[in-house]
């Protein structure tokens, strides 16, 4: 996308924030990288189970919230609010067992508090060390939803041709 395309579709929108969204459309390029599953064993995974990740864009339209499906070229806006849902789906003809189902809260983006579903999820600051929603630091006080950078669910069993969705919303922001 050059230059003179962003600013026509970002219209007022400062230098560094255009840089936010140039991130930040780099991601929505490459959005089913930010997903993933981790089975046990590793090579039961890899042919067990198909993510498919859809987004959307969260609006209000006459008094009602409305999911509008973003894809490629949708111009997304500082303060745009996105649903991440992505859908896990055993395809083997055997249970998958210790599945956990990541998600990452993309550059250019940030959490937004009590989104995510099913609410047993876990979130990270360092996407190494995940505990459960709301994250409280050494200091004994929780941790602000937007300096999340990753969450993640743990399915103890995915039966065969059962499907696990998870989703979370993050508001493009300007950090």
């Amino acid at each position: 996308m050059s230059i003179s395309h962003t600013q026509n579709c970002f219209e007022g929108i400062t230098v560094s924030r255009l840089n936010v969204l140039r991130v930040f459309s780099v991601f929505m390029l490459t959005a089913l990288m930010s997903v993933s599953a981790n089975a046990a064993p590793a090579d039961q995974k890899k042919d067990a189970v198909q993510i498919n990740l859809e987004q959307f864009r969260i609006v209000i339209k006459e008094g009602k919230e409305v999911k509008e499906p973003l894809v490629n070229g949708t111009p997304i806006k500082l303060g745009d609010t996105i649903e991440y849902r992505a859908t896990y789906k055993n395809v083997s003809i055997a249970p998958v067992r210790k599945l956990v189902a990541n998600l990452d809260v993309p550059k250019g983006t940030e959490y937004v508090a009590k989104t995510v579903n099913p609410v047993a999820a876990e979130a990270s600051v360092d996407k190494i060390s995940f505990a459960p929603i709301p994250l409280i630091g050494a200091d004994k006080k929780e941790i602000p939803a937007k300096d999340y950078r990753a969450l993640h669910w743990r399915v103890s069993e995915l039966a065969a041709g059962q499907s696990f969705v998870v989703s979370a919303r993050m508001k493009v922001s300007t950090q």
